[in-house]
């Protein structure tokens, strides 16, 4: 794999030899990679999984989280290696061929399309807290214009307004949590009364709808978590990569696992899950109106579309680049790649844009199931870029140990580590599959997968 080339330029701004900008700094990745996690995946769409599965939706949490853990570290021993803005993309191309490459980067940039839509989607029904009858898809339509203009902007404006969006956003989980825990262990805004674990098994126990229950719940809770590969695509425009990438690796995970899994568990124990699902809205909007701060509630609220924004934001930002990266790499027209004076693939992000506008059409033709249908299609698209990174990895720690060559940050355990990965990859995906409410979301991803295929396929022979 060749290394990216890097040069100073008479203004001392660092390019990569794809012609990016490297003006990333620490803590602007580190919060782009938690501000593409935390969305309304967690904000809104964690009700629609206690829907689903009951408090056993812990279970489906804990599990993907343990699954994130193992992706991110099997990237991040790669990226720290060769850290290049196609990411993952690129590693599948050198390890595993030029068709696997061209199928997961179009599939990752498919599931970021997806993932945008369904967080407009979502933002639209998060204005209705204030205002019932205002149309689901005008304030999706309004977003799409400024976070395309936010993306066309420098990459270090777009990361410096991604920081604040994420730091609105882990704000609000940690304030979540301190009201949470605190009706909880003390009583205090419940009558004095301390809730405990109770609800846990209350109201029909630990697992209401059984294993189906659980296993339906498992492709909103993916999409929860997904996103934060894009750590990885940000590579190619971070300051001093082997530095930083090696500190967000490092910290990213366990900082959302925290605020994932804590935030979920206080959710459960502070809330009947019977309860959450005769509200709509978000879960952690129901707190503050339960404590009766109804203007807090509504600051909340705020939050969690300002969050909608955020990941919205970032996505379009990663679907962006890794178009960007296939055109650089000869895979369609060069166009694709053309840059603007702000070295900003401005071609990319707006053809990126212009696909999750689509969103909005369906936003407006079927408002109250959009999200869920959306959610789902994503969440196989990106099961099957995890399946990627894991067996790149394995491939190319292969070879590594091959020729004798020591890693700077090695995957630990392996190779358990990244075959346990991919065992909870296939439970993953059965999961979706054997549930009737997101079945669709694999059938949909065949269909493009064989998409895919099939116009690789044409294409090879036409300039063969």
């Amino acid at each position: 794999m060749s290394r990216s080339h890097e040069r100073q330029t008479g203004r001392g701004v660092e390019l990569s030899s794809e012609g990016l900008n490297r003006s990333l700094s620490n803590r602007q990745i580190q919060m782009l990679a938690i501000g593409g996690v935390i969305g309304v995946g967690l904000f809104y769409g964690a009700g629609l999984s206690v829907r689903l599965a009951g408090p056993a939706v812990i279970i489906d949490f804990a599990v993907c989280g343990l699954l994130v853990a193992i992706v991110m570290r099997a990237l991040a021993e790669m990226t720290i290696e060769h850290p290049l803005s196609g990411s993952f993309g690129i590693f599948a191309k050198e390890y595993l061929g030029e068709r696997v490459s061209f199928i997961t980067t179009w599939m990752w940039w498919f599931y970021w399309v997806a993932t945008v839509m369904s967080e407009l989607a979502a933002i639209g029904k998060l204005v209705q807290y204030w205002v019932p009858p205002f149309p689901a898809w005008i304030p999706g339509l309004i977003a799409l214009f400024l976070f395309i203009g936010t993306n066309l902007l420098s990459v270090r404006i777009f990361g410096e307004v991604e920081y604040w969006f994420s730091a609105l956003k882990v704000l609000a989980v940690v304030i979540f949590m301190v009201f949470g825990a605190l009706i909880v262990t003390t009583g205090v805004f419940n009558g004095g009364h301390a809730l405990g674990f109770i609800n846990l098994w209350n109201h029909g126990g630990f697992a209401p709808n059984g294993f189906l229950g659980i296993a339906m719940a498992i492709s909103l809770t993916v999409q929860a978590y997904s996103g934060i590969e894009t750590l990885g695509v940000e590579a190619g425009e971070t300051e001093n990569p082997e530095r930083n990438m090696r500190r967000a690796f490092r910290t990213v995970v366990w900082r959302i696992g925290v605020l994932y899994i804590g935030s979920i568990f206080i959710m459960l124990c502070a809330f009947p899950w019977n309860y959450l699902t005769a509200h709509s809205g978000s879960p952690y909007v129901l707190l503050f109106d339960k404590i009766g701060i109804p203007f807090a509630a509504g600051v909340v609220n705020l939050i969690v579309i300002f969050s909608g924004l955020s990941s919205s934001n970032t996505g379009l930002y990663g679907g962006s680049r890794m178009m960007f990266s296939s055109a650089r790499g000869g895979r369609y027209e060069k166009w694709v790649s053309k840059l603007n004076n702000r070295r900003v693939p401005y071609v990319a992000v707006w053809i990126t844009g212009c696909a999750i506008a689509l969103g909005i059409v369906i936003t407006y033709l079927a408002p109250n199931n959009v999200y869920v249908w959306i959610t789902s299609a994503s969440a196989f698209a990106d099961l099957w870029v995890w399946a990627i990174i894991l067996i790149s990895e394995l491939v190319f720690r292969r070879k590594k140990n091959r020729l004798g060559q020591r890693l700077k940050y090695p995957l630990p355990f392996w190779p358990l580590t990244p075959i346990l990965g991919l065992i909870l990859v296939a439970l993953s995906f059965i999961s979706i599959f054997v549930s009737p409410l997101t079945r669709i979301s694999v059938l949909s991803g065949v269909v493009f997968l064989v998409f895919l295929f099939v116009y690789h396929m044409a294409t090879v022979r036409k300039t063969s």
